[in-house]
């Protein structure tokens, strides 16, 4: 089935709710951050992943009137990723709508969008703390002893170590850390990064003074929650973990695979989008969001994953 007519399948497009879901983000969602948008023409690509050809070392040296020493470019490993759609809809009755004394299909428009946004968020966290994403050795699961939450820990070595198994491996050292809520708490209290500071007052360590610490160009912390109905809990999306990664500068002309990056966010250009439709005989009007995405890891060597990183309390 073509995009155009899965494109024709679908209720009015409405510019107006389409420019309010764009600008719409919720403060404390932060994948997109993490994982670069990359647009596609297509719902099915094949990504090139990272590789190490711009590392080999080659006989460069070149004799008078000898020919010039030509190299065999390396082929590229490619990832498929298929985009998948991802969908919301909220009714509004013309009679909520005449007596409401708010914009209901923009209050529909943004709990959908919200909705949306928020899974994909959870996706995003899962492949962030999925072992499976690094490459192996990039991923330290910490004792009892070495977790951050205890004050003998030493998270500012742990982290400088970190990047330098990046750096040996990608030839960039990481630029971004990505905490969890409950572990960036930890660490602003912190007596290992306090004494970097070098100042016997205590005071909170700040993202911008993490930055500085930790010598990375930005602290990214993950403080969504969500739950599975109304009436439950909420939990943490981003969990108990601290992960460097290396975040890519996406140009206009499209990323190769001699680009050391982490992940993108592969989505499908013109998207997304709010339509309306009818239904019960034209007295509920819908809007709908619809987002055609992927999140996935490319280049598993160029992170390092910390897990188990704060001490879990008892109830």
């Amino acid at each position: 089935m073509s995009a155009a007519h899965l494109r024709k399948l679908r209720g009015q497009i409405d510019p107006v709710l389409t420019n309010l879901a764009v600008g719409y983000k919720q403060a404390e969602f932060v994948g997109e951050k993490i994982m670069p948008v990359v647009f596609t023409d297509a719902e099915g690509l094949q990504v090139p992943t990272f590789g190490k050809g711009s590392f080999v070392e080659y006989a460069t040296e070149r004799a008078v009137g000898a020919a010039s020493n030509v190299i065999t470019l390396d082929v590229p490993n490619y990832l498929p990723v298929v985009l998948e759609e991802h969908d919301l809809a909220a009714g509004v009755d013309y009679r909520e709508e005449a007596e409401s004394l708010f914009d209901e299909q923009a209050k529909a428009t943004r709990r959908v969008t919200s909705g949306v946004q928020l899974r994909q968020e959870i996706e995003t966290a899962t492949l962030l703390q999925s072992k499976a994403a690094y490459e192996s050795g990039h991923y330290k699961d910490l004792s009892a002893a070495t977790k951050w939450s205890v004050k003998t820990a030493d998270p500012v070595k742990d982290v400088a170590d970190a990047k330098e198994v990046v750096r040996a491996a990608c030839g960039v050292r990481p630029n971004v850390l990505v905490l969890g809520a409950k572990v960036a708490y930890e660490l602003s209290y912190h007596p290992a990064l306090q004494s970097v500071l070098g100042s016997n007052e205590r005071k909170m360590i700040t993202p911008e003074l993490m930055k500085v610490i930790f010598q990375v160009d930005e602290v990214i912390i993950g403080d969504a929650v969500a739950t599975p109905a109304p009436n439950k809990q909420t939990k943490d999306v981003w969990g108990n973990f601290a992960a460097l990664i290396v975040r890519p500068k996406v140009v206009a002309t499209g990323n190769d695979e001699g680009e050391p990056a982490f992940g993108y966010t592969f989505r499908r250009k013109g998207m997304p989008l709010v339509d309306r439709y009818s239904e019960v005989g034209g007295k509920v009007e819908y809007a709908r969001y619809t987002d055609i995405r992927k999140v996935a890891a490319v280049g598993g060597a160029c992170g390092f994953l910390f897990d188990k990183v704060e001490k879990k309390k008892k109830n």
